[in-house]
């Protein structure tokens, strides 16, 4: 656990200078979309590995927002900086929250650097209140099979993704699931580079339109992130 937050530390600090990416516009709308549908005043929205937490001071103009992460000393910079936001830093499974329930939560890209993920999906049911939404992303191997610029873990550095079917194993004990897409176009060999090379792109973009051709690309399966939403369900207790 000791070196998993040294290097989340280390990463946490440097993602500051490219973390404002369209992967991440991308992996953010899916969640304000969601939240936008089940918003009411006084909200508690939970944010699960919030990193630098550049998602979770959006969210703050929905309701009241925790955002926890690993990176306990980026934790411990932004309370000092973003007040309106309960920064904790420590390890999900253990750490003591300032509500015992929430209804909205958003996970981006956490879960498959996690040493026990059914461990993580069990405490996310048990924190969000029944019919409250979640919203969880993880890396989709195929694509990133399918990346050049991949690099093997580094110390610290924990990688499991999770597959469609694995989440689903995960979560369906807990959450009615809405479904799960894919988000974020990427990868430059194989198929998924054939859809968003440069030629591709120039071509979509005059035939579909920018944006419908992003979502058309997400929808075939081709989105460098998997995105889950589901609803608590009353069996989680």
């Amino acid at each position: 656990m000791s070196e998993q937050q040294n290097f989340w530390n280390n990463w946490v600090s440097q993602s500051q200078d490219w973390e404002n990416t369209q992967d991440n516009s991308r992996r953010g709308a899916y969640v304000l979309k969601a939240l936008e549908e089940v918003a009411f005043q006084g909200i508690n929205i939970l944010d699960i590995g919030c990193g630098s937490g550049w998602l979770a001071l959006q969210l703050t103009k929905f309701g009241n927002v925790t955002a926890v992460d690993l990176a306990s000393e980026v934790m411990d910079q932004l309370k000092q900086v973003h007040q309106q936001v309960a920064w904790i830093g420590g390890d999900f499974l253990s750490l003591e929250l300032p509500q015992s329930h929430y209804d909205f939560a958003v996970s981006l890209e956490t879960i498959a650097h996690v040493p026990d993920q059914m461990a993580f999906a069990n405490r996310m049911a048990r924190l969000l209140r029944p019919g409250g939404t979640l919203v969880l992303t993880t890396q989709n191997e195929y694509v990133w099979r399918n990346t050049s610029w991949l690099q093997p873990p580094k110390p610290g550095q924990l990688r499991n993704w999770p597959s469609r079917e694995r989440l689903i194993e995960l979560f369906s004990p807990w959450f009615s699931i809405h479904g799960i897409t894919t988000c974020a176009p990427g990868g430059n060999r194989g198929v998924p580079g054939l859809v968003s090379n440069r030629l591709s792109t120039i071509a979509g973009n005059i035939l579909q339109g920018k944006k419908r051709w992003i979502e058309k690309r997400e929808q075939w399966g081709f989105g460098r992130s998997l995105v889950l939403v589901g609803t608590r369900n009353d069996r989680a207790s």
